[in-house]
């Protein structure tokens, strides 16, 4: 069976999903049998363009006449099969990035962020540290114990082991300091099934010289059963960048449980971005973070999330009440 596979470039480690282009029994294609035309295509119906393609001009009225239609030749009907099935491919291909052309509010330019104290809530997750590179984004959220942290489930998931959280990561340096994450907090039907409804998670972070990273550089609020039609700040880490980038647009919903939103750019290793609602005096609403709908997204200029609700209002209450 000959099959196509498509690149997932928005999950950190990249993975193909492919699809059967053709049965093997259309290798090579046997051309359909001709049927009478004028035989009913079903009781009491007939296919009308056939019955006129084998009717003649009226004898004797040259005035009036029947456009001869030709019956299809032996190679249309798979033609027309496998344009159907190239079409279908494409869609699927393609799909998300023409939606960034139909979108009305058009596809938000991204920049380089600046380092700022509302930036410097949002960072990159690491291995063991700065010298082993990213591989997703996360932000602080306000907690009472002032040490908890989001990003998608698929970038935090089982066991943390050497995961590190460096807020306000910027060219190599870590200006807020590199903090252990110690506890991840999933939902179970991402444990089980890796359900894309379910694709956020929290984690709780160690102190650093005797304070919380909430007391460092603050954090955002957490939101949910918020309407989905938001003016989004987002901002994360592309794996190749050595600052996160931002953009500022218009979310949308995707469907019950997702929302999408156009922004330019947003590649392997922004899973985990906050969507911001930004706030007075650098305070920020978070609804969202990339990932949900194929991990995030299939192409770098539409990203998707998890719709906030009260499912994951129960994650983040399971991640506050932990046993520290």
């Amino acid at each position: 069976m000959a099959n196509t596979c498509l690149l997932h470039p928005r999950h950190p480690s990249p993975r193909l999903t492919c699809l059967p282009l053709c049965p093997s029994s259309c290798h090579p294609w046997s051309p359909p049998p001709l049927e009478d035309p004028l035989a009913p295509t079903s009781p009491g119906k007939f296919d009308v363009l056939s019955y006129l393609s084998h009717m003649n001009p009226m004898d004797g009225d040259d005035s009036r006449t029947v456009k001869v239609l030709y019956p299809p030749t032996p190679w249309a009907a798979p033609a027309r099969w496998l344009l159907a099935v190239l079409a279908w491919l494409v869609v699927m291909a393609v799909g998300s990035s023409t939606a960034v052309a139909l979108d009305p509010v058009g596809l938000g330019r991204s920049w380089t962020a600046s380092a700022t104290p509302v930036t410097a809530r949002i960072g990159a997750l690491f291995t063991k540290g700065a010298g082993n590179g990213h591989f997703c984004t996360a932000s602080v959220v306000d907690s009472p114990g002032g040490d908890v942290i989001i990003s998608a489930a698929h970038c935090l998931s089982g066991d943390p082991g050497n995961t590190v959280f460096i807020p306000g990561y910027r060219n190599g340096k870590e200006p807020y300091g590199s903090w252990p994450v110690v506890h991840m907090i999933e939902d179970p039907n991402w444990t089980s099934n890796t359900d894309q409804d379910y694709d956020v998670a929290f984690a709780v972070v160690g102190p650093l010289h005797g304070k919380e990273i909430q007391q460092v550089v603050g954090g955002n609020t957490l939101a949910v059963n918020q309407p989905p039609s938001q003016l989004i700040t987002l901002t994360g880490y592309p794996e190749s960048a050595n600052a996160p980038i931002t953009c500022s647009n218009y979310s949308a919903s995707f469907s019950q449980t997702q929302m999408r939103i156009t922004c330019a750019n947003y590649t392997d290793g922004t899973s985990g971005s906050p969507w911001v609602i930004p706030g007075k005096r650098g305070t920020g609403t978070v609804i969202g973070v990339i990932g949900g709908f194929e991990q995030g997204g299939y192409t770098p200029d539409v990203s998707y999330s998890v719709y906030f609700d009260g499912d994951v209002q129960s994650l983040y209450q399971q991640a506050v009440t932990m046993v520290r």
